[in-house]
């Protein structure tokens, strides 16, 4: 008979340490729950949750196909399972269980609310023959995502007679200015509409491009550049010296990404490196923060020039080097080829897999995953820098 009140009490406790990200003590109780019963998907849930939290992404795998046995509907437990999978980069297993993402049925509402009809008329594109076909992409999730899947608009083109392709209007310019074929979007129109055979979001395009565990990291390097008259601007306005020039950045939206948020004061050893010169890309609830450093940092505020990417890529092609948190500056960064040496916090996206040093996606990032302190990460980037210099 089952001591259910002894299971509540396990999971209870279980629950307890999850929710202040304990997550060694959490796993240890959700597994003296399984060993009283194995009927409860949720025990298996929140153990997956923490397994992934803890780098047992096998673990969690497991823990999610049992999970999806008993609940087969779940969308949330399709997701995980999906970016489990991705985080060991498996992901020609996890590639159909990552459509059941929330980003991608927010994009799919958003247009729907957008262009409502025209929109909801346009076919799905599942990897079906695009000879002579036209495809409407569109963003969907962070502008560090869009920034980061923009690479697979060239392989789309090469299959298909044309590409519409709408993202968020801070990337208008820069994308306008990187496009292959694609028609970049400030809106979709009905007259496009019809002409459409097949709608997409970006996110879903290396599933349906028939892409594998190697193929998936298709241009690591160097597949966005600035403007030549805007990298001169730059150059002319801000970067007329000889020192080696450090472009920071500490946080992004934290209404999404709290976790990844950098304190400015963090990055204290770096004002400290010999002729150097510092600039603040820090744009977003960063003014105050920069003008605080000002006061005792020579730090130069280029964020406050920028309008959009493109402003950002100029000012960026500048840079010796960027430092900066899990945010749309260092995706940037990468897709120009910039040396940048991404902050991650201790628990971190599935995108950066689990050999956290070396960046799949970009050839020219470093990743430090935080063990401490924001402090200790940067202590770390500050000798490998001196190392540089010296």
């Amino acid at each position: 008979m089952l001591d259910t009140n002894k299971i509540l009490e396990l999971f209870n406790t279980a629950l307890a340490h999850k929710n202040k990200c304990e997550f060694e003590q959490a796993a240890y109780y959700y597994e003296e729950v399984l060993k009283l019963t194995d009927k409860l998907p949720e025990v298996y849930f929140n153990l997956a949750f923490v397994y992934i939290d803890l780098d047992k992404q096998e673990e969690a795998i497991s823990c999610l196909n049992k999970f999806l046995q008993m609940e087969p509907n779940d969308i949330e437990g399709h997701y995980f399972l999906g970016s489990a999978y991705f985080k060991i980069k498996d992901y020609e297993k996890g590639f159909p269980y990552f459509e059941y993402r929330i980003s991608r049925t927010h994009a799919i509402q958003t247009q729907q609310k957008l262009y409502g009809d025209m929109f909801s008329k346009i076919p799905f594109w599942r990897g079906e023959d695009l000879t002579g076909k036209t495809v409407y992409v569109y963003y969907e999730a962070g502008l560090g995502d869009t920034l980061m899947y923009f690479r697979y608009l060239k392989l789309l083109e090469e299959r298909c007679k044309k590409v519409y392709f709408k993202p968020q209007s801070a990337l208008l310019s820069l994308f306008a200015e990187n496009r292959g074929k694609s028609k970049i979007l400030m809106r979709f129109t009905p007259e496009m509409a019809e002409e459409c055979d097949y709608q997409c979001p970006i996110m879903s395009l290396p599933y349906f491009l028939g892409l594998d565990n190697k193929t998936i990291f298709y241009k690591s390097d160097k597949f966005m550049h600035a403007v030549p008259k805007k990298v001169q601007w730059y150059k002319d306005k801000f970067f007329n010296n000889d020192k080696l020039k450090i472009g920071i950045k500490w946080q992004g939206n934290t209404f999404i990404g709290a976790e990844r948020a950098i304190t400015p004061d963090s990055f204290k050893k770096i004002f400290e490196l010999p002729n150097t010169q510092v600039y603040s890309v820090q744009v977003t609830n960063g003014e105050e923060q920069v003008k605080n450093l000002q006061g005792n940092y020579n730090i130069v505020d280029i964020a406050s020039t920028f309008k959009d990417f493109s402003d950002t890529a100029g000012a960026m092609e500048n840079l010796d080097i960027v430092i900066c948190n899990d945010t749309s500056v260092g995706h940037l960064a990468g897709a120009m080829g910039k040396k940048c040496y991404m902050i991650l916090p201790k628990y971190y996206d599935w995108r950066w897999h689990m050999d956290i040093s070396k960046c799949d996606w970009y050839d020219s990032i470093k990743l430090y995953r935080q063990q401490t302190t924001w402090e200790e990460v940067i202590e770390r980037i500050y000798e490998d820098i001196k190392k540089d210099i010296i």
